[in-house]
């Protein structure tokens, strides 16, 4: 394929260096850190973060009228955008991440669509109950305005009701009847059939430009789709009688994803079907009319009988012009939620098409299995990221643990499908310089820890059996500790060596995270875990230090618990404690939901509750978040490396700013922002003294655990008058960006907001 051409980047943190202080510091995504992977190839965008179970659309992000290319990460709810660079016939993006920003927050499902065919794409996301629409309302920049409250509704019958699509459902939304407005195509609830749902919009308005539904067909097609397969009968519409009681004992729908589209031009929609459990798609050619749908056949190798859609479970399909040939092309990506169910690194398929069209070849042909991911550092599924320079030439280089690689997979009638992932180690060189790092891929599995057939193994360096030099500890899903001894002398290149798998049989029951720190002070190296529960573990060493033993201190160090539990019943701490320039430590925890949590008063404390001082703004990188942190360009500030569950990670600078307010890198003016009243009840006045010739402007808000709760952009004057009504009791930080002065300089201030109901 053609190599993308798009620069990116990303950064580090480790646990000895001295990070700067809370009131004096914040931190900024970079992506200009050079990354090579094994073969030496420059990666396009190394730090975007990985990627394991997508949906994909297409939009103009930067209003130039060239359709970009959005990614939707199921695993986490993570939203890459990606800017098309229009080079006719060759695949050429841009990763951009500022457009994030931009998107409303997107649950399980994201279908753009253009619905009222002003030729925007509007959002069509999961809600509880079906789904949910934000139309396009974008001039010179991105707008997004949710026309749905809550939901999509479709008259069925007599009744006024929404339309089902549950969030194992990717239903298809598409000019079914050719009369210009968009309808949906989904599984009825208890599954079997398909049901239409006729959008009436040009019926009654004579315009695409609204969302009112009837549900027009049933039996959609006249096939129906096994209850515990999906095996597909043709020219029928009979399986469970819809008429009667249903029982508890009948097969429920499990889940489908759809894709309608006409692949060899005869005027009337086909249709592809990717299930939960199987691997393939089916397609099903259409020989029916406009109105009345009949499949007349099934295609099971589809695409290709050479290469046909093979991902372990639940295959989604869209098509895209990715290569910017006027043809769409096909992307094929797990729709699985199951954290457990992708083929991670290599979830991304792409099929080229031709152009060419007949009934027998639609006219796609396999392109590859990793698209995007061969450009980006995707270490499969979960990445625990951590620094340590193991060549001794004082640069920190990195190592990165993972849950694990799709190992193999397999289906039987009594288990259902069981996918088996297997965790290794990846070493990356750092080739640049103490003030401009870079990196390169040396070895997916270093030292060989595949071997051990573990999963989540999370690396930890330090100086375990007190002879100078630091070695390898790593935690793993069974919640003990692996640990490797390294026989090098000080200053030298390590040389690890296995020496316990279960060391010393210390647990902390499930998914251990270590780090080796002597917390106490008194010159012996402790262990400090997280685990599954999302609590820490502290294991103090009462020695000697070339003998260490361990005495179990306390389960819940500090008080931390970082369990979402409106969410979940599991909060998979990953501890990072860093010393601060004023000798204070800090500990950054990172957790199931992918924030990462803040902790002060730590010394002299190790028997209290240590003080939540909040989560890292704006450093949300995905699910089961994990933090490195070190001094990569030699400026005293801490940098970081967030790893994710897709395998990724991103790299965050460390930057100066005042108490008050985060400035931009090019700011020379201080501006603050002040917010009046402060406690405040219905509304705050926001204003910038100073501050002249505004443009447009963005203010978000967020929650202490770092949640944003609104989202406004304006073009306006100061002061600016932001109703909070809806917003709870607490303390809440607000953020403006916006350009300044007559050069129209951006910045961005954050002020803290109590709001007392």
């Amino acid at each position: 394929m053609n190599r993308f051409k798009i620069m990116v980047a990303c950064g580090l943190f480790s646990l000895t260096v001295m990070a700067q202080t809370d009131g004096d510091f914040n931190y900024k995504q970079v992506n200009t850190v050079r990354v090579l992977d094994t073969n030496g190839h420059e990666l396009a965008f190394p730090f975007a973060g990985g990627l394991n179970s997508c949906q994909f659309g297409s939009i103009d992000l930067n209003r130039d009228g060239v359709k970009d290319l959005v990614v939707f990460d199921r695993h986490g709810n993570r939203l890459l955008t990606f800017i098309n660079n229009n080079v006719p016939g060759s695949i050429s993006y841009s990763y951009a991440p500022q457009y994030v920003a931009k998107f409303p927050p997107l649950r399980e499902l994201m279908e753009l669509v253009d619905y009222n065919d002003d030729g925007k794409e509007d959002i069509f996301t999961y809600t509880t109950g079906g789904i949910k629409v934000y139309r396009n309302d974008s001039d010179t920049a991105l707008r997004f305005t949710q026309v749905t409250h809550p939901y999509l509704t479709s008259l069925q019958g007599i009744t006024l009701t929404n339309i089902l699509v549950t969030s194992a459902d990717y239903p298809a939304i598409a000019d079914i009847d050719g009369d210009g407005d968009q309808d949906i195509l989904t599984f009825w609830g208890l599954g079997s059939f398909v049901e239409w749902h006729k959008n009436m919009s040009m019926e009654l308005y004579g315009t695409a430009d609204s969302l009112v539904f009837v549900k027009s067909s049933n039996c959609w097609g006249r096939f129906a789709e096994g209850a515990e397969s999906n095996a597909i009968i043709l020219d029928t519409c009979v399986s469970f009688d819809q008429s009667r009681q249903l029982k508890d004992s009948d097969p429920k729908h499990t889940g489908s994803t759809l894709l309608a589209y006409d692949f060899n031009d005869s005027g009337r929609k086909d249709l592809v079907i990717g299930d939960v459990d199987f691997p393939g798609v089916i397609a099903l050619t259409n020989g029916g009319t406009a109105d009345t749908a009949v499949m007349i056949s099934q295609t099971t190798d589809f695409p290709t009988t050479v290469h046909p859609v093979n991902i372990p479970s639940f295959p989604a399909v869209t098509l895209i012009d990715v290569n910017n040939d006027g043809h769409p092309d096909m992307l094929v990506s797990p729709f699985d939620p199951s954290l457990v169910r992708s083929q991670n690194n290599h979830s991304c398929w792409l099929y080229l098409n031709s152009g060419k069209k007949s009934a027998a070849y639609p006219g796609f042909s396999f392109q590859q299995d990793d698209f995007l991911q061969d450009e980006m550092l995707d270490f499969g599924s979960g990445a625990y990221p951590v620094f340590f320079d193991y060549n001794g030439d004082g640069l920190q280089d990195l190592i990165v643990g993972n849950f694990g690689y799709l190992d193999t997979s397999y289906y039987t009638p009594a288990t259902g499908l069981v996918c088996e992932y297997v965790s290794s180690l990846a070493l990356l060189k750092n080739i640049g310089t103490h003030q401009q790092p870079a990196f390169q891929l040396i070895d997916r599995d270093y030292l060989g820890l595949s071997d051990l057939k573990m999963q989540s193994l999370v690396p930890a360096i330090g100086d375990v059996n007190g002879d100078g030099v630091p070695d390898l500890l790593c935690g793993n899903s069974k919640g003990k500790f692996v640990y490797l001894q390294n026989y090098a002398s000080v200053g030298q290149p390590a040389d690890f060596i296995l020496n316990d798998p279960a060391y010393r049989q210390l647990g902390v029951g499930n998914f251990s995270a270590p780090q080796i720190i002597d917390l106490d002070v008194d010159g012996l190296n402790d262990i400090i875990s997280g685990k599954r529960d999302g609590t820490l573990t502290y294991f103090k060493n009462i020695g000697p230090a070339s003998n260490p033993q361990y005495t179990r201190v306390t389960d819940s160090l500090g008080g931390i618990d970082v369990t979402n539990t409106s969410l979940s019943y599991f909060g998979y701490s990953v501890p990072a404690f860093l010393k601060g320039n004023d000798g204070k430590i800090s500990l950054y925890v990172g957790s199931e939901f992918g924030d990462v949590f803040v902790y002060k008063d730590i010394e002299g404390n190790l028997s209290g509750k240590f003080t939540l001082a909040g989560t890292l703004n704006g450093v949300k990188e995905g699910w089961r978040s994990a933090v490195a942190a070190g001094n990569l360009d030699g400026d005293s500030l801490t940098d970081l490396f967030v790893g994710n569950y897709s395998g990724g990670i991103g790299y965050f600078e460390g930057i100066k700013v005042s108490a008050n307010s985060i400035h931009g890198p090019d700011q020379e003016a201080d501006y603050k922002l002040l917010i009046r009243p402060n406690p405040a009840t219905e509304s705050i006045s926001l204003e910038i003294p100073g501050a002249e010739n505004v443009g447009s402007c963005e203010i978000e808000i967020y929650d202490l655990p770092g949640k944003r709760v609104l989202y406004i952009e304006m073009v306006t004057g100061f002061p600016i008058t932001i109703p909070i009504r809806s917003l709870s009791s607490g303390i809440y930080n607000v953020k403006i960006r916006l350009k300044i002065g007559k050069a129209g300089q951006m910045i961005e201030l954050v002020s803290k907001m109590v709001v007392v109901k």
